[in-house]
């Protein structure tokens, strides 16, 4: 902030509303996927980056909801059992959070990010493009009309299979036809922010046409005002929970490897 200059104030306000149009409804696509509400993509996707904007020391460093971690997440939740967006899952997650952070911060002071030089290209390759289908896989019962997928492969084809079995054509209708004009803007247009004209439409669609009357699942209703912290009583079962899941995934793990 020392050298800046005021006379990028303007197009940095523009870039600011057109990447929080782009990322808060993406942030909560994520949090589905990782078997949270909506609502929390929505604080996820501001608060941190805030706190990360105060006081970070680089200029260029990119931060935000990333797809892979949430993947990762919502298989770990569904492999323990848990159902998503159900009150274990919603204490789950945020301890795995809270754990993944304290070894982040145990591999900077250990420096142990030279380790990423020592793993091959194609293994990272096939680790983004088994995320980017996991993903795919997630949400093509959401674009039939049901509920988003979870679990492994498994889970997910049957996922399908259900949703396939009920099927709801406004809802093939419209994801299909917004998939199609992103991809084709893409072509013609790259530079134009069709994504949140599409955005747009959906939720003038929704307001004035009345959707969900043809059988389209909207996101559950926001709650106003800022997320409400644990309770003492309630962060101390949250670390019990996560103890007893740690602990049956390993059993798990243990037995299957031994039949």
């Amino acid at each position: 902030m020392k050298n800046y200059k005021l006379n990028y104030l303007p197009k940095d306000i523009l870039a600011g509303i057109i990447i929080a149009a782009v990322s808060i409804p993406i942030s909560m696509g994520y949090a589905e996927v990782s078997g949270l509400p909506p609502v929390y993509g929505l604080y996820g996707s501001v608060l941190p980056i805030l706190f990360f904007a105060m006081f970070t020391t680089s200029p260029q460093f990119i931060f935000g909801v990333d797809a892979a971690p949430a993947a990762i997440i919502g298989a770990a939740a569904a492999g323990l059992g848990l159902q998503a967006q159900s009150p274990e899952a919603m204490s789950f997650i945020p301890m795995t959070a809270l754990f993944a952070g304290c070894w982040l911060l145990l591999f900077f002071l250990l420096k142990a990010g030279k380790m990423v030089d020592y793993i091959s290209t194609p293994v990272m390759g096939g680790f983004i493009s088994g995320i980017a289908v996991t993903i795919i896989l997630m949400q093509i019962p959401k674009i039939l009309g049901g509920g988003s997928g979870t679990g492994e492969l498994p889970e997910l084809i049957r996922a399908i299979i259900e949703a396939v079995h009920q099927i709801n054509g406004a809802s093939v209708l419209l994801g299909v036809c917004s998939l199609a004009v992103i991809v084709i803007a893409r072509r013609l247009a790259p530079k134009f922010p069709m994504v949140i004209v599409v955005m747009a439409a959906g939720v003038l669609l929704t307001c004035f046409g009345h959707i969900d009357q043809y059988g389209v699942r909207l996101l559950s209703a926001v709650e106003p005002g800022p997320p409400k912290l644990m309770s003492r009583g309630r962060r101390s079962l949250c670390v019990h929970n996560f103890g007893q899941w740690i602990f049956r995934r390993q059993r798990a793990e243990d037995s299957w490897l031994l039949s």
